[in-house]
This record gives C-alpha cells, sequence and structure tokens, in this order.
C-alpha cells in the first residue's frame, strides 16, 4: 500500500492515516469501505469525550478524573522553547530518512491523497516559549519520489524528536493549538524508529474544518484501528492530547479524558514523534495556517 521512498531507498515510508471523507482504503475492494465506516461510527459512540474507559457516561456532575502518569514513572523528555530559534540537536525538521534533501515531504500519502506541501527549517518557527509550524502558500522548489525537481504549490513546517527522543513505552503528552482551515491537515504522530512502515500511532489528525478530531493505530500486522472522536472546543485555544503506551494497552486522551484505547496490535519498538502541519488542498483560500505547540512531554516506567 505504500510507495517507495526513492531519494533515500528506505522501505516503506510512513504516512499518515487517509482522511475518512475522501479516502476509505485500508483493505482492499468495497469491503475496506464498509470497515472504515463503521469503525468511525464505533469510536464515536463508545469512546465520546466525557465518557469512562468502559464507555458509559459518567454521573451528572461528576466528570472523569483527569488522567494522569502513574506515580512511579518519571519525566524523561520536556523541552523548551525559550530560545530564539529551534534547537536542532532536540528536533529534526525533516523526515529523518530524507534528511540533507534541503526540505521533505511524506511521499507515502501521495498516491491517494497528494500532499501539497514542501517543508522547510524556517517553517518552524520559535517565539514567545512556543513553537509555530507555518505553512504558507508559496510556490516552492522541492523533488519527487524519484528525486527529479518539482514545484509545490505550499511550504509549511513539520518536527520530529528522532535525533533526541526513541522510546519505548511511556506517557506522551503535547500541548497544542489546532489550526482549523481549508487544506489543513495537522497531525501528531509515532512513527517507527526502525524507518519502516507500520506500525504507527497517530495521536490526533485533523483535517480542514472537521468538528471532530481521529486517533489511528496502524498495528505491524492486522486492520487499521480507530477513526473519528469527539474533541469538543477543538478549534478554540489550547488543548492536550495524551497517548498512554504500556505492553499491552495503548489509549489516546484529550484534555485529560480517554477518548479511546486498544489492547490488540501494541508496537512493542522504539518510535518517535512527529508533529507536522501538511496540505492537501492548495487551491485560493488553502495553505494558511499554524499549528502551535507548547510543550511535549514524556514520562516513562521504570527500567
Amino acid at each position: 500500500m505504500l510507495l517507495d521512498n526513492a531519494l533515500s531507498k528506505q522501505p516503506d515510508p510512513p504516512r499518515k492515516s487517509r482522511k475518512p471523507r475522501r479516502v476509505l482504503s485500508v483493505v482492499s475492494g468495497i469491503l475496506a469501505v464498509v470497515v472504515v465506516v463503521s469503525v468511525g461510527v464505533v469510536i464515536r459512540s463508545q469512546f465520546d469525550y466525557g465518557k469512562s474507559a468502559a464507555g458509559t457516561t459518567a454521573p451528572k456532575g461528576a466528570p472523569p478524573k483527569p488522567f494522569t502518569p502513574p506515580a512511579a514513572w518519571t519525566v524523561t523528555f520536556d523541552p523548551t522553547f525559550g530560545e530564539s530559534q529551534l534547537d536542532t540537536k532536540v528536533w529534526g525538521t525533516c523526515y529523518p530518512w530524507a534528511v540533507g534533501t534541503g526540505g521533505c515531504t511524506n511521499f507515502g500519502n501521495n498516491s491517494t491523497d497528494p500532499e501539497q506541501e514542501w517543508y522547510l527549517a524556517p517553517q518552524d518557527q520559535v517565539s514567545g516559549g512556543e513553537l509555530n509550524l507555518v505553512a504558507q502558500r508559496e510556490p516552492t522548489p522541492g523533488l519527487n519520489e524519484q528525486g527529479s525537481a518539482k514545484e509545490y504549490a505550499c511550504r509549511s513546517g513539520m518536527v520530529t524528536t528522532y535525533p533526541s527522543l526513541n522510546f519505548k513505552y511511556g506517557y506522551l503528552q503535547i500541548t497544542a493549538k489546532i489550526p482549523f482551515g481549508k487544506g489543513l491537515w495537522p497531525a501528531l504522530w509515532l512513527a517507527a524508529s526502525s524507518k519502516k512502515w507500520p506500525p504507527e500511532v497517530d495521536i490526533l489528525e485533523h483535517w480542514g474544518s472537521q468538528p471532530y478530531g481521529s486517533a489511528y493505530l496502524h498495528p505491524l500486522t492486522g486492520a487499521r484501528q480507530g477513526g473519528p472522536v469527539t474533541m469538543p472546543a477543538l478549534s478554540a485555544g489550547w488543548h492536550t492530547f495524551g497517548l498512554y503506551w504500556t505492553k499491552t494497552r495503548l489509549a489516546w486522551y484529550y484534555d485529560g479524558r480517554q477518548l479511546f484505547a486498544t489492547s490488540t496490535g501494541i508496537p512493542q519498538q522504539d518510535m518517535y514523534l512527529i508533529a507536522n502541519l501538511a496540505v492537501d488542498n492548495a487551491s485560493p483560500g488553502g495553505c494558511s495556517g499554524s499549528l502551535l505547540i507548547k510543550s511535549v512531554k514524556v514520562w516513562q516506567p521504570p527500567s
């Protein structure tokens, strides 16, 4: 299903999940469309914000207690954005298999949901203790999958923790402000440190101005899990997005409340964080916005 990355010859570069409204194929054929649509309905009905882990509504006036990491877990990653520029010892500004190409994009999505942006380091801007990943509608020279010259309609920003954080198990929490706008495709996700796909864990994906977000797991084997999840007030202000990861369980959180959990297909290998602002519609009025990140923090269990 994935395209080879011709720039680095790495097998199966990661890709983000397909857009439910446009591309519904997880497995081949019409059956896949039925599966994905039904999964989306299940996630929204059983794991709506404000419901308990079992899927039952909490008593009125007694919302579920926000999640906190286990007491024995310690903070192992907590960088700041206090300087005037990004610390490239902590953050990469391209996919690790594309370093040295003068920018990059995710060719793994090109077959069915072509990305219109070319990522450039100057689009990763630090100010006032915040990281600002900026998408602009500006023709930008880049490369195609074969390494030939190609002009992209937009430029945008992304970061990865590949230089400094590749981890297995823990609780990851990101405080971010999600942009809404035509063609904008912000995502917070984990990719395998082996640079092979799958697995992939999508903590958050959001498209355009949809009133909900999406959470997915692409396991090493088996079908994709997850779908749309209710995220109240996603378009306004700062929110926290969390992922609890142990050997036997993954659970997704929004502002401390559990959205979705699974005990099937849990990744058992090192992974790293990617935060990016992709664009899949660069027509007039599109490709203009910023994904803001205030903090990224990781707790891990005792070794």
